[in-house]
């Protein structure tokens, strides 16, 4: 039985791929900002009685909201502990309706996060949003049965800030030129066995 063997040079660009791979070096990817936000929301409107009867005047809230500078979501949640309203990426209400999720950066730190369960079809949607330095505002809107504001104009908010990183793309250029070189010499290998 013949043994099939691989050039010289095989053996020396898979070495040269091993050590790309294994020595990549990344360079800075996407800067993201990360607004943690929390504090206590307090009821400012509704638009019906039976609203105004059954929300709860105050309600401790959290979430966070991570975006790119081009105004990108990448992540965000929202938990208002009073009306049992737990939303992040992912959520559903209930069932199998996942919401159409809109995200705006107004300005460096103001945004808006709508999130809607198809208000069309009388599901709710909701908008978060930070109008102003330490102001949040959420507004619920529930289709026929009306819709409620909560503010809270001394929110704690925290910013910090990450950045993702990505391999170099001269690296990555290195690792395919690599892979090629290797599949190159083994079909002349095993055609020269075949001879």
């Amino acid at each position: 039985m013949n043994q099939v063997r691989l050039p010289k040079v095989s053996v020396a660009v898979i070495g040269l791929v091993v050590a790309s791979v294994f020595h990549t070096t990344p360079v800075l990817g996407a800067i993201l900002t990360r607004q943690e936000f929390s504090g206590d929301f307090t009821l400012v409107d509704a638009t019906t009685p039976l609203l105004e009867n059954f929300l709860p005047e105050e309600s401790e809230y959290s979430g966070f909201v991570v975006y790119s500078k081009d105004g990108t979501l990448n992540d965000w949640e929202l938990n208002v502990n009073n009306l049992d309203l737990n939303l992040k990426r992912g959520s559903t209400n209930g069932g199998n309706l996942t919401p159409d999720v809109d995200f705006e950066l107004d300005s460096r730190s103001n945004w808006n996060l709508v999130v809607d369960f198809g208000i069309a079809f009388d599901a709710p949607r909701y908008t978060l949003e930070r109008t102003s330095s330490s102001e949040i505002t959420l507004t619920g809107e529930v289709g026929q049965a009306g819709t409620y504001i909560y503010q809270d104009s001394a929110a704690n908010i925290i910013l910090s800030s990450s950045s993702t990183s990505v391999p170099e793309p001269t690296s990555l250029l290195g690792l395919l030129f690599g892979v090629g070189a290797i599949a190159v010499s083994k079909k002349a290998g095993e055609t020269k066995s075949e001879a």
